[in-house]
């Protein structure tokens, strides 16, 4: 579909993520990593036993590698038909199904009064599906990708202690922690996914109708990146630097530093921005 060029006058606000959603995706991360551990640790690692992993640290017993692979390779397998392919692209398109709905009905609620055209007319012919079925996809390759390095992670490490001689109470300890370190760290990036996808069918949204300059927002608080009297001053890229600035939507807002970002892509970036609508002298 051809990109509709509409004028106005003002700028709109991007819709915000939705926090609900944010927290109930990083959730359904987590349950899956919960499932994926706890089914691990009492068949892949729960069935090693003491005699046996000591028998891993003499060369001479045996391949303790190739037994250990073997084990892990059984496990993996059950793990990777639990969370297929399939079930991971379902769980990615629930939630960024339900970001793209309430996108689109309160991008289009927003600009209506600004450009004079029906929000109805607007959703009607928007023509974006493939664009934003792409965002989603981006989504369930994070998702797949999780799983895949999770599964990876745990057998390197177990296999690394193994080698190093570490007793089974240690190499539980440590896959406890390796755990609990990968759930804190998947909750965060699941949050930002959901905010990724949000200001990505924003900025799609954005550009199909012409406009293409926006205004960087912050939340403007004492969590902001940069903020000189906040809690992250020497954050880089200093978002509290972006307030206010201006950029193209199509290239992102440059910082100092040369890095390029879109507000709300960044690691946990809670930032939205003003889209500027174009008037009919740009034209």
């Amino acid at each position: 579909m051809a990109k509709r060029q509409i004028t106005g006058q003002g700028e709109v606000k991007s819709p915000e993520p939705m926090k609900s959603v944010e927290r109930q995706f990083a959730e359904a991360i987590q349950y899956m990593l919960d499932q994926m551990q706890k089914r691990w640790r009492s068949q892949a690692l729960g069935g090693l036993q003491k005699s046996t992993v000591e028998k891993f640290t003499d060369a001479q017993t045996g391949n303790f590698a190739k037994v250990y692979l073997a084990v892990a390779g059984k496990v993996r397998r059950k793990l990777l038909k639990q969370f297929d392919d399939d079930r991971l692209e379902e769980l990615a398109k629930k939630f960024t199904g339900k970001v793209d709905r309430r996108n689109r009905e309160e991008f289009y609620k927003r600009v209506e009064s600004n450009i004079g055209i029906s929000r109805k007319e607007l959703e009607a012919t928007e023509g974006l599906t493939y664009q934003i079925n792409a965002y989603s996809l981006e989504t369930f390759q994070w998702i797949k990708k999780l799983r895949d390095e999770t599964l990876q992670g745990w057998t390197s490490q177990t296999l690394r202690l193994m080698a190093e001689g570490k007793g089974l109470p240690e190499i539980l300890s440590q896959f406890d922690d390796m755990v609990e370190k990968r759930k804190g760290h998947a909750k965060m990036v699941a949050r930002t996914q959901i905010s990724t996808f949000n200001s990505l069918v924003s900025k799609a949204r954005a550009q199909n109708l012409g406009i293409e300059k926006a205004i960087w927002v912050t939340a403007k608080d004492e969590r902001v990146r940069g903020n000189p009297s906040g809690k992250y001053p020497n954050a880089k890229p200093s978002h509290h630097w972006a307030d206010g600035k201006e950029f193209v939507l199509s290239e992102g807002l440059t910082f100092p530093s040369g890095k390029t970002l879109l507000p709300g892509v960044d690691y946990a970036c809670r930032c939205t921005y003003r889209m500027i609508i174009p008037s009919a002298d740009e034209e």
